[in-house]
């Protein structure tokens, strides 16, 4: 490859330069220039050199899924009654609590905070997508007293900065689901999952001394993982219906 290719100077050095103008370049008929030029002319033709260099492709930053405008309600069983979680901290509900609401077909709205091209691979029936840097929807989700449950895979971040959206704008029934949609899932819990989708590794087991705390057992809650290209069993939760 001879100096002139635009690309191969654009990933070289100067002192790559120097050594090939001072030593030649064998065994091509680039001949050696150390004696002959000066440094001030070394330097000239390595600036010309440079001059001819073609910038190496920045790729583009990588371009988010779009988000889509809501057309439908995003209430899930809109007929049903209200539910009444108990947070912790004031903040976070269990995905059993999220989970019987549904199965008891409670009235509520369900939040993917993640990029829809999350969403779209794995989510819990009846959530609507709202990515947590593209709120264009929020203001579709009722303020009518109804829950509104976020969630993420972070397992509280992208969520968290949903519901305190809601909260400053006034939503008073806003909560996180803790944990997380990857724990939700290997639960059993029912999860709509794109037949492609890789499986999601479970939650690590419980671990305790033997005899547990103090001699006291400590039973395990560690779920087995579901099998590669499953889907979680239905727990007879069936997908909401919407208004």
């Amino acid at each position: 490859m001879h100096l002139f290719n635009p690309v191969f100077l654009s990933q070289v050095t100067d002192q790559y330069l120097r050594h090939a103008i001072l030593n030649g370049r064998p065994p091509t008929a680039m001949e050696a220039w150390a004696g002959k030029l000066t440094d001030e002319q070394v330097g000239d033709v390595i600036a010309f050199l440079c001059s001819l260099a073609q910038p190496a492709a920045v790729p583009p930053p990588p371009q988010l899924p779009p988000t889509e405008e809501w057309t439908a309600s995003p209430v899930i069983n809109p007929k049903g009654e209200q539910v009444d979680f108990t947070l912790k901290d004031d903040r976070l509900v269990s995905p059993e609590a999220l989970h019987q609401a549904l199965k008891d077909k409670r009235r509520v709205v369900i939040l993917d905070a993640r990029a829809p091209s999350d969403f779209t691979r794995l989510h819990i029936p009846g959530a609507m997508s709202m990515p947590y840097y593209d709120l264009r929807n929020i203001d579709k989700v009722p303020n009518d007293g109804t829950w509104v449950i976020a969630y993420c895979a972070c397992p509280h971040h992208a969520s968290g900065e949903v519901v305190d959206a809601l909260r400053k704008r006034g939503y008073k029934h806003t909560a996180v689901m803790n944990e997380g949609i990857f724990a939700y899932q290997h639960k059993d819990f029912e999860v709509i999952q794109a037949p492609d989708a890789v499986p999601t590794p479970a939650p690590p087991p419980d671990v305790h001394p033997p005899g547990g705390i103090h001699g006291a057992p400590i039973p395990s809650t560690g779920v087995a993982p579901i099998a590669p290209g499953s889907i979680a069993p239905a727990t007879g939760v069936a997908v909401p219906p919407r208004q």
